[in-house]
Order: structure tokens, then C-alpha cells, then sequence
């Protein structure tokens, strides 16, 4: 059974979004297996939970980071998280909590975020892929010392929001460490559709995409030509069929 990452919970006529992520031994610390700096770390951090809740169509109303490590070492992941949360809200300072390790020294970085955002009128962004629709993967699925914030390949918050304003567009989940072709049949799943592969290139279908330096989604076959013209690297994975032309 494949899933997405979030949490949807009916409030009256709206619905609450819950999405989280974490981050263990990448950092700054001493026992740290990937090295990077704490703002880099709370920028991929921030970023992974917020593509998620920004896909299916939610605003963000509240953030909960819990930071297994110094006060001082979490204040830089801090100025992180708030960087890449003012690419979708004015003021990330006044809707977060945070919890550091204060009673015990840490050798190595552990970070969790948690964002809690509103859909208004249950307008959840997902099973909208119909039959026909074309699946792509924006990015390149890289992760681990393969991840540089600056790297233009990378599937990120604006290029999310830019995907989100253009007609034919349907369903967007950012992909993980599952990896793309998860998301993919996750993405048929929803709409009671089979995905039919087109692109058998198991590295790059099966490969982890680590903090969601990939996007896949689905739309129109008209409307690709105009991403592609707009929004880079695409790749197509595929097209939906209905169950019955499958078989």
C-alpha cells in the first residue's frame, strides 16, 4: 500500500494538515557522518516538511522544531528554518515552537520539525490524476554528500509554487527517500489508476532523493511543453491508465 506523508484531519469545513521530517548525523557535530553547516541542515530540514504541506494545497499556520542538540548549535538550524519558511509565510518567528537539548552534551546532530497548516473547504490537492495525464519527475534524486543547497537541479519551495499556478497540473509530492517511483504509484494509487512506465532507469526511479530534491507530478499532456519550457530538469516517468486498459 503506498502513502503519502501527511496527516489530513477534518476541522468543520476545513482540514488540517499535519507533515514532519528529521534529520540525524548531518551537521556540524563531531560524530556527524555528513558534514554541513547547522543553516544548511535547517534549510533542507524546514524544506521537506513545508514542500509536502504546500503541495496538497495547505498554508502554513505553525511550526514545532525539536533540536536534539545545544541551544547554540539549534539557533543556527534555526536561522535556517526561518529562511526557508519566509518563502511561504511573512512571519515564521511568531508561529514556532522549539525544544533544544539543554542537560546533556551532543556529539551528533538530531533535528525534527513538525508544520501544522489549514486547507480551507477541504480542498485537499490530491487524487486529481485522471486517466491520460502524463507522470514527471522535476530534479534529480541525489542525497547524502550529493546535496548542495545551491545546486540548480534540485527541486525546491519556489519552483514548487511556480508548478502550482500553471493550468493542467494535478496531483505534486515531493520525493524522498522512497524515491520516485514510489511517489509515482503512490500518485496512481490515489486516483485508482496503474501507472504505465515509460522511463526503466532503476537508479533514477528507485535511487533515495533524499530531502526531497525531487517533484513528482502529474498533468495534461498539452501542458508539459510548457513546463519544460519554464521549469528544469523533467524527466517523464510515465503515463496513468485506468485499470481496466491495463488489463
Amino acid at each position: 500500500m503506498y502513502s503519502r506523508d501527511y496527516l489530513a484531519l477534518p476541522l468543520g469545513s476545513d482540514t488540517i494538515v499535519i507533515t514532519c521530517d528529521s534529520i540525524g548525523a548531518i551537521g556540524s557535530k563531531e560524530l556527524d557522518v555528513i558534514p554541513a553547516e547547522p543553516g544548511v541542515v535547517g534549510r533542507f530540514l524546514a524544506r521537506v516538511a513545508l514542500m509536502e504541506l504546500i503541495s496538497i494545497g495547505a498554508s502554513l499556520t505553525a511550526l514545532s522544531c525539536t533540536f536534539s542538540v545545544d541551544p547554540f548549535v539549534s539557533e543556527q538550524i534555526l536561522e535556517g528554518v526561518y529562511a526557508e519558511a519566509q518563502l511561504v509565510h511573512p512571519d515564521p518567528q511568531g508561529i514556532t515552537i522549539v525544544t533544544t537539548e539543554k542537560n546533556v552534551p551532543t556529539k551528533q546532530t538530531g533535528a525534527g520539525i513538525t508544520c501544522v497548516g489549514i486547507v480551507r473547504g477541504n480542498s485537499v490537492r490530491t487524487g486529481l490524476a485522471q486517466a491520460g495525464d502524463i507522470v514527471v519527475a522535476m530534479g534529480r534524486p541525489k542525497v547524502g554528500i550529493e546535496v548542495s543547497l545551491s545546486d540548480p537541479e534540485n527541486a525546491d519551495l519556489l519552483k514548487l509554487m511556480e508548478l502550482l499556478k500553471i493550468p493542467g497540473v494535478k496531483d505534486i509530492v515531493p520525493a524522498g527517500s522512497k524515491g520516485i517511483l514510489y511517489e509515482a504509484e503512490a500518485i496512481a494509487g490515489s486516483s485508482n489508476m496503474r501507472l504505465s512506465i515509460e522511463n526503466k532507469s532503476e537508479n533514477f526511479l528507485n535511487k533515495s532523493a533524499g530531502p526531497a530534491t525531487v517533484m513528482v507530478f502529474t498533468c495534461i499532456p498539452q501542458t508539459y511543453s510548457l513546463i519544460a519550457d519554464n521549469l528544469q530538469p523533467l524527466t517523464r516517468i510515465g503515463t496513468l491508465k485506468s485499470k481496466e486498459e491495463i488489463k
